[in-house]
């Protein structure tokens, strides 16, 4: 019978404590399987966040935001240079502008409560009949005759404000186009008995009503979007833009965007990214991804323990076998490579086990590893609050962000497989190796005069 044939039967010969050392390896491998896959779909999900999520600057003319300030519109050679900035994988410009009764035959749907009143006070025309609130002496000064205002945005790429999905009729309009045609918020097409085909006036001109929108906010739902050349046309703002909305590749590239673009257009815009939100997106994965790699180097110590301390068991209570194996001529080799045998059995039987118990509770482990951290880190996220990506007045990516420590899928690669087998055989490896150190000492002669 040679070695192999030999080690392989002797790691069988005693079921109950063979049973016992395979119950555990298979414990510790299924672990290491386990946690395998808790890392290798937490960092494919990490990955996928950088490249998606908060990985957007708004850049808008130095002292303007939300419409309200001075400068300057940003030029058509100022987007040329954010667009070819190194990083930058796409960028959408809006111009925003209102309309009122003398731009449009459209009435607003909105209702001025006393924050529109009071931001419209400067009107023109006057009704000194009524009165409103006055300044900090509380005095009153008089009401103006207010008309709320319709936005209307002006984009390039119309599927940064409005998703496809959020049309509840018609198409989407081209951003890139020159059309007299527009997307009409839910609310407004309802004050104006406006559907898909429709046509209104806006800056003399008819416009056709190409969709109608919903996201869900009565502000955005007032308002409308047509191309950006057709907002640029009508309004006599040739090449005008009041923001740029960028996408970076990768949220580790976001504060090298920020310096570069700060440094080339200087004073002439004010630049907004969300770094901060981008790190504290993604913190509670890299936590999960840290905590499984070290339940995988755990497990596979603790398998190699438990492989290292059964072997020196056997070979302690094997040393007259040892012995006379010697002394008929076998030599350290042979043995040795019998009892590493017998290891790699065990092992291996126990790795079997192990895989099918690591594929079973993979899905569950990493899991529950994300719904841990998740309390935590979502908690985090919002003591940071929840910045906007914006394109003209619409979009936000917090439901975004909250949704990506949920939404881990474990999957089981052969790349994994390949390792949690590397490190099976590794565990045999590393312990046998002081049991094979312990065989190579052993002297046939000081054991059988001691037997």
């Amino acid at each position: 019978m040679n070695v192999i044939s030999r080690g392989v039967r002797n790691a069988l010969r005693s079921p109950l404590k063979s049973g016992a050392v395979i119950v555990m390896l298979a414990v510790s491998i299924g672990l290491v399987l386990a946690m395998l896959v808790a890392r290798s779909s937490v960092d494919a999900k990490i990955s996928e966040i950088k490249a998606t999520t908060a990985t957007g600057i708004t850049i808008s003319p130095a002292g303007v935001q939300g419409g309200m300030g001075g400068g300057d519109a940003l030029t058509a050679d100022q987007v040329k240079t954010i667009t070819a900035t190194p990083h930058i994988s796409s960028a959408s410009s809006t111009l925003t502008d209102q309309l009122g009764t003398e731009d449009t035959n459209l009435i607003s749907s909105l209702a001025l409560g006393n924050l529109g009143q009071r931001q419209m006070r400067f009107e023109q025309k006057t009704d000194s009949a009524q009165t409103m609130p006055g300044g900090a002496s509380g005095d009153t000064v008089p009401r103006k005759a207010m008309t709320p205002r319709t936005t209307v945005t002006g984009t390039s790429n119309a599927t940064t404000i409005v998703k496809s999905d959020k049309l509840t009729s018609g198409a989407m309009i081209n951003g890139n186009s020159e059309d007299l045609e527009a997307l009409v918020g839910k609310t407004l097409a309802e004050k104006n008995n406006l559907s898909v085909g429709s046509t209104f006036t806006a800056y003399g001109k008819t416009i056709t009503v190409k969709g109608i929108f919903s996201n869900g906010s009565v502000f955005q739902d007032s308002g409308i979007i047509m191309p950006l050349a057709t907002v640029q046309t009508l309004t006599g703002q040739a090449g005008a833009i009041s923001s740029v909305t960028a996408a970076v590749d990768s949220s580790d590239n976001v504060a090298s965007v920020v310096t570069a673009l700060k440094s080339a257009l200087s004073d002439k815009a004010d630049i907004v990214s969300q770094q901060e939100q981008a790190a504290n997106s993604v913190k509670p994965l890299e936590s999960i991804a840290n905590l499984a790699l070290t339940g995988v180097i755990g497990a596979a110590i603790a398998g190699a323990i438990i492989v290292l301390l059964s072997m020196i068991m056997i070979v302690r209570e094997r040393r007259r076998e040892i012995g006379v194996i010697k002394a008929i001529g076998g030599t350290n080799i042979k043995v040795i490579a019998q009892f590493m045998t017998e290891a790699l059995t065990l092992t291996i039987i126990g790795g079997i086990i192990g895989l099918g118990l690591g594929v079973a509770v993979s899905g569950p482990i990493t899991q529950s590893l994300v719904a841990g951290s998740e309390t935590g880190g979502s908690a985090a996220t919002r003591g940071q609050g929840s910045p906007q990506i914006r394109a003209g007045s619409f979009g936000g990516v917090s439901a975004q962000l909250r949704a990506n420590v949920t939404s881990v899928t474990s999957t089981i690669t052969p790349q994994i497989f390949m390792s949690s087998i590397g490190i099976m055989l590794l565990i045999a490896i590393i312990g046998s190796a002081v049991p094979a150190w312990a065989i190579a000492r052993i002297r046939p002669a000081e054991v059988l005069r001691s037997e």
